[in-house]
This record gives C-alpha cells, structure tokens and sequence, in this order.
C-alpha cells in the first residue's frame, strides 16, 4: 500500500472512529442490558468468522476500482447520519453505520471486499428499533390464543383473558418475553447466515427462506409454551415456570433451526465451501 493510501485509510479510520464512537457505544449498551437484541455480541465473532471462510476472494480477488457504488454508499450512509443527529435518533444513527463501513471497504479493496458486505450488513439485525417493540403486546395475545387453541383441539378445556391462558385450574400469564418477539431478530440473522452460505446464484429461494422466518418463530414459540403449560399440567407450576421454562428456550432454537434447514431442502439450498487451502 502506498504511502497516500495509509494516510487516506488512516484518516478515514479516525474520521468513522470520530463520528461513530458513541454510537457503538450505545449500541454495545444495548447488547448488554436488552434482550431483543443480545445476538449482536454473536455477530462480531460470526461476521468475522464468515470473512474467514470467504478469504480466498479477498486475496485472489482481482483488483478492482469501483467509485460509483462506494460514493453513492458513503453519501447515503452520512447523509443518515445528518439526519439522525438533526432528529435525535439513535437507531438512525447506527443504522448510518453500515454503508459508511461498507462504502469505505469498496474504496479501499475494490471487489475484493465483496466477502465483507453481508458481515456489515448482518448488524442491521441487532440494531435496536422502538417500532419493532410495539408488536410485544399483539404477540403476546396470538401466542395465548394459539396455545388455548391446540389445546381445545386435544380436547383439553381452556380459557384465556387478554394474554393470560386458564389451564387446569392454573393460569399461566404470557409474559412479554414468551411473546416471541425477542427470538425473531436472532433467527433472522440465524437464517441470513445459512442462507449466505447455502447455494449459489440462488436469489430467489434465498429470499424466500428469510420471509419465513416470521411464522417459523412464531411456531416454535407457540411450540415452546405448549409444551410449558403441558409440563405444568403433568408435573405442576413450579417445574413448568422453573426448569421446563428456562431450557424451553433451547427447544424453540432447535425447532426453528431444523424448519429453516427443512426449508432450505425444500428450495434445494446445498452448502457450497471451497475451504481448500490458499
């Protein structure tokens, strides 16, 4: 690398680094403390591993000079970033972020840096959204409704108020965080990344399988707090809200990855890895 180009990548580093500080601050707050989206501190680790497996084409890539697409990335990215300073939104200004990363990578390594973009852009699943957060309440009542559903199905009575199930002579409260909700940007990002490394030039059923990712974690959960209440009928309320509640979780994750895998079959999504040496 030229002595020009160290300082104009320094430079832009600084000027990111300047910019963006308190805004990877806030967000690696809300990593911490909020639970919608606590995967983002899975993402850094996964992105970087996905340029691993992708390293090949950043070294044997031809070099390549794009302007256009660079420069039209890094004046929409600042451009986000004027108008989430002007409105006082964070969530705007985190979003900024990542066409400013990705319009500097394209600056700087050409097509070389196509292997970088999907990492960048996957950080768009763990940015905190307020809006996203008003469909708590909605899911909270369909999960109630659904579960008091299967339920009537096996012929089990049951009754529901708002958000709340009557099972047995208990009842169960459908709290926020059984809603759903807080599981479906993690498993979109959990399917992005299988759809990224599943097939080739296969656009379209890539794009299908991320547009299921709403019912599919709909289903698990529903799943998931089927199973709960009918622990609770068997072996009571203390196992159904202690143990059976806490590795529920796992059971939703596991549902959910083998629905997306099932899916990826179904649109004939093969895994397709060059991981030979360089």
């Amino acid at each position: 690398m030229k002595r020009t180009e160290t300082l104009v990548l320094l430079c832009s580093a600084l000027l990111v680094a300047g910019l963006y500080h308190e805004v990877v601050r806030w967000l690696f707050r809300a990593w911490l403390d909020d639970p919608y989206y606590s995967h983002g501190l899975l993402l850094l680790p996964a992105g970087a591993f996905l340029v691993w497996l992708k390293r090949k084409e950043i070294y044997r890539a031809e070099p390549e000079d794009w302007l256009f697409l660079p420069l039209c990335l890094l004046c929409f990215g600042f451009s986000l970033y004027l108008l989430g300073t002007v409105l006082h939104l964070p969530t705007l200004l985190a979003f900024s972020l990542l066409p400013v990363l990705a319009g500097f990578s394209l600056v700087f390594l050409g097509k070389r840096a196509k292997p970088l973009l999907f990492p960048v852009f996957l950080l768009a699943t763990a940015i905190p959204f307020q809006a996203f957060e008003a469909l708590e309440v909605p899911l909270q009542n369909l999960s109630a409704s659904a579960v008091s559903a299967i339920f009537g199905v096996l012929g089990t009575p049951t009754s529901i108020s708002g958000n709340c199930v009557t099972l047995a002579g208990n009842t169960y409260w459908i709290a926020p965080a059984c809603s759903g909700l807080n599981r479906i940007m993690p498993l979109f990002a959990l399917t992005a990344v299988v759809a990224y490394l599943l097939g080739s030039g296969r656009l379209l059923a890539r794009i299908s399988l991320l547009a299921l990712v709403v019912p599919f974690a709909l289903a698990s959960n529903i799943l998931r707090l089927f199973v709960t209440l009918l622990i609770g009928t068997w072996f009571g309320v203390e196992v159904a809200v202690g143990f059976a509640h806490d590795c529920s979780s796992v059971l939703f994750f596991l549902v959910a990855l083998v629905l997306i895998l099932a899916a990826a079959g179904v649109f004939k999504l093969k895994l397709r890895l060059n991981l030979r040496p360089l």
